[in-house]
């Protein structure tokens, strides 16, 4: 596996920091573990606690997140910020889901519900990351999706 970068800190230097959300599986799981193997302290969200569970199990801090639920949102920034002491150094926004079919076949009803999580959730995660970011000087956003979700 390529390295996902640096991994050897300066004397002094805390290790570094993420969120990464849809770590269930895919993309979001890969790197989750990856980030973890390479010596970054890793906070990955899944919706199912058999994935939260999973991810625990690789040594990973692991919290529920559902884009939908403004207080989940919430819930995992301040949990974060507490275990770090208000640091983070990246988000890894990932997290969504697809609703494919044809366009008549789609109620409008669960098009809005895709965009409450696959837009405004990540817009409302972000925003709340990005003064902490700001306020310590660096930060790195990364916004992965698919062309279904």
């Amino acid at each position: 596996m390529a390295s996902l970068g640096q991994t050897t800190l300066p004397p002094g230097e805390k290790l570094r920091t993420i969120i990464v959300t849809g770590a269930s599986s895919g993309i979001g799981a890969h790197c989750a573990r990856a980030l973890n193997s390479e010596g970054w302290r890793v906070f990955a969200t899944a919706r199912k606690p058999e994935d939260i569970a999973a991810l625990e199990a690789d040594g990973i801090e692991a919290f529920y997140l559902d884009y939908r639920e403004p207080g989940s949102i919430e819930t995992l920034v301040a949990s974060v910020l507490e275990r770090t002491g208000g640091r983070l150094d990246a988000l890894f926004n990932n997290g969504a889901y697809a609703q494919p079919g044809a366009v008549e076949d789609l109620p409008v009803a669960a098009l809005r519900e895709q965009f409450e999580a696959n837009v405004f959730g990540w817009h409302d995660l972000t925003r709340r990351v990005v003064p902490v970011m700001r306020r310590q000087g660096h930060g790195r956003l990364v916004h992965c999706s698919s062309i279904l979700g």
